[in-house]
């Protein structure tokens, strides 16, 4: 049985996100010690290689701890400031596993589908955190995509862009990330051939995924 407490900044953690975080950073540091390591429950180790690994242990903590199995293990790997190789897998839906370099994407457990719709009331548009985006500044650009007339839902972390990766989803839109939550996934996102559409100045924290037709209607919706 797991163990769970709210950290200082109020998310929840559990025993199990410690653990599984103390087996990477393990395994990594036996094969390169001199690589740093970011993680999202521990301190940073920091080497003398120019490699560094981000590691989120549980994205989705919430939805591990409710037993709802859509949650899933990040690990990504940058060299400088540049993130060269993402991945994740989701342990509890079928064990799926996704990697990629920004180009080539390597996947088991699931098969790609071809999503052909052009009607927006047949589009599929998921968060992770409604409420989040409803009382941001971007609230009124998100009635204006809600009003399009698409399916929404919070099938969020990184099961969303697991559906979106996938073929079973059109657009993802992210609020108030760290690190660890999102750069592990973008080489993988961008080996799909899906396009970022970033909403911050820093270019991470406030982010919006969708497929590459849609990219600039979104960017004209979402434009400050």
């Amino acid at each position: 049985m797991f163990k769970f407490w709210n950290k200082e900044d109020g998310t929840l953690v559990t025993s199990v996100d410690l653990q599984i975080e103390r087996l990477l950073r393990e395994e990594i540091l036996k094969q390169y010690p001199d690589h740093s390591i970011h993680g999202e429950e521990e301190e940073n180790y920091i080497g003398i290689s120019q490699y560094c690994w981000i590691l989120d242990p549980l994205d989705g903590t919430i939805n591990f701890s409710s037993g709802i199995p859509f949650y899933g293990v990040l690990v990504g790997l940058c060299y400088g400031e540049k993130i060269i190789y993402g991945s994740y897998r989701l342990p509890s839906y079928n064990n799926i596993f996704c990697a990629g370099d920004g180009s080539i994407l390597s996947n088991t457990g699931f098969s790609l589908k071809e999503r052909s719709v052009s009607d927006w009331k047949s589009r599929i548009v998921l968060t992770t955190d409604e409420s989040r985006i409803q009382n941001s500044r971007f609230s009124n650009h998100w009635k204006e995509l809600k009003d399009l007339g698409p399916y929404v839902r919070t099938w969020g972390d990184c099961f969303g862009y697991h559906l979106l990766i996938s073929g079973n989803a059109d657009v993802m839109i992210d609020l108030s990330l760290k690190m660890c939550d999102i750069l592990p996934i973008l080489p993988v996102i961008e080996s799909a051939g899906l396009k970022v559409v970033k909403l911050s100045p820093d270019g991470i924290s406030d982010i919006l995924v969708c497929r590459a037709e849609l990219e600039k209607e979104l960017n004209s919706i979402f434009r400050e």
